[in-house]
């Protein structure tokens, strides 16, 4: 949600903590305002190929086979760091070479990918990894804003006095795109949402199911050693208020050393890409956030969404206040986000959860989004 302004952060000294502190306060307002999209359509769209050229990254599990890194350059994007995208060719590989790339990209998911060997086709990293990363990559997510029914009499008498015009969004940020690719991880047969919830409640929903691995903050200890990385771990980056809150800023999902998969940001030019571990420091520099590194339990349990942040999760009621006579129109399909430190009603934004169709699949196996996801999303609600 903050990306925008972060990537200025890098460019600035600090001297004192009171500074830091009131910087990292104004990337959390900022925040608020990259909640207003600006485009009304809900729907994804490819990112564009205005330029492809070689880089010299390598892939540290597949070292031993051949394959080259490139990097392609979407133009249209309006900030710089969000420009490139990698990806890794292999070109025709033995069936050996295809069953040890498999189990390492998409072995620790249970949702693992169905391309099938053939030994006259060209592979590249992507054919490895599980299907939902497969059908996301190369996209962005257009939001979507509504104003909420006039029948939902009780919402509207609620909050009327924090809000006058009350909106609801239909939006995917970061850490609900690595929520769902962890929660297929652990379920193949989960049916993938889009939704964005409170970033309180998704912090500790991750940190109660994974095992921390390593905690790094000054640009000193960087970067994350790949000897401890392993395909599937997440990375957490987070910075901490004056008043002691943890703000959970970014969730990327390592894919291999030095390699990541994110949704850098929440607004409609943000790419769904692959990175190197160079741009996400460059986004997120060390020293103003703080980084985990952490891998998920064996028996980790990731609820559907719906059962987490929804209105009716315990969770968000325990958080917030008693939400019990919000009617079920209204609370079945909607999470919210709001200031962790003021829990005011002025404070909050409403956002729509939507169930995706299941995933496609090209001649290969591959996994794609279907048609219908390229079209508005909320025209029917």
């Amino acid at each position: 949600m903050t990306n925008n302004l972060s990537r200025s952060l890098s460019s600035l000294s600090f001297k004192g903590e009171g500074i830091t502190a009131n910087i990292l306060k104004v990337i959390f307002i900022y925040g608020i305002f990259l909640l207003m999209p600006k485009t009304a359509k809900g729907e994804f769209v490819p990112l564009k190929e205005d330029r492809t050229q070689s880089c010299s990254l390598q892939l540290f599990a597949a070292r031993k086979i051949p394959h080259q890194c490139q990097v392609t350059t979407d133009e249209s994007s309006p900030l710089e760091v969000w420009k490139n995208r990698l990806s890794f060719h292999f070109g025709k590989i033995s069936e050996s070479d295809f069953i040890f790339l498999k189990n390492t990209y998409s072995g620790w998911s249970q949702s693992q990918s169905s391309v099938s060997y053939d030994p006259n086709k060209s592979y590249q990293l992507m054919d490895f990894l599980p299907p939902l990363i497969q059908a996301l990559n190369g996209h962005r997510f257009i939001p979507e804003e509504t104003k909420l029914k006039s029948q939902d009499w009780y919402f509207l008498k609620l909050v009327s006095s924090a809000q006058a015009d009350l909106k609801k969004y239909l939006y995917l940020n970061c850490w609900g795109l690595v929520y769902e690719v962890l929660r297929a991880a652990k379920n193949s047969q989960a049916q993938a949402s889009i939704f964005m919830a409170q970033s309180s409640i998704m912090l500790s929903q991750i940190r109660n199911n994974s095992e921390l691995l390593l905690t790094k903050q000054e640009p000193s200890e960087f970067p994350i050693p790949g000897a401890l990385t392993q395909p599937g771990d997440i990375i957490l980056i987070m910075h901490k208020s004056l008043r002691g809150y943890e703000y959970l800023d970014h969730i990327a999902i390592a894919i291999d050393d030095g390699i990541y998969f994110e949704k850098a940001g929440t607004g409609a030019d943000v790419p769904i890409r692959m990175i190197d571990e160079a741009t996400l420091l460059q986004i997120w520099p060390p020293g103003v956030f703080r980084y985990e590194l952490r891998r998920l339990h064996q028996n980790a349990l990731l609820p559907h969404p719906k059962d987490i942040f929804g209105l009716n999760s315990p969770l968000v009621k325990k958080q917030f206040f008693p939400l019990a006579e919000i009617p079920s129109n209204i609370s079945q399909d909607t999470t919210m986000m709001w200031d962790i430190e003021s829990k005011s009603l002025s404070s909050i934004s409403w956002f729509y959860m939507i169930d995706l169709p299941p995933l496609s699949r090209d001649n290969t196996g591959k996994a794609g989004l279907t048609e219908k996801l390229y079209q508005p999303l909320l025209k029917d609600k």
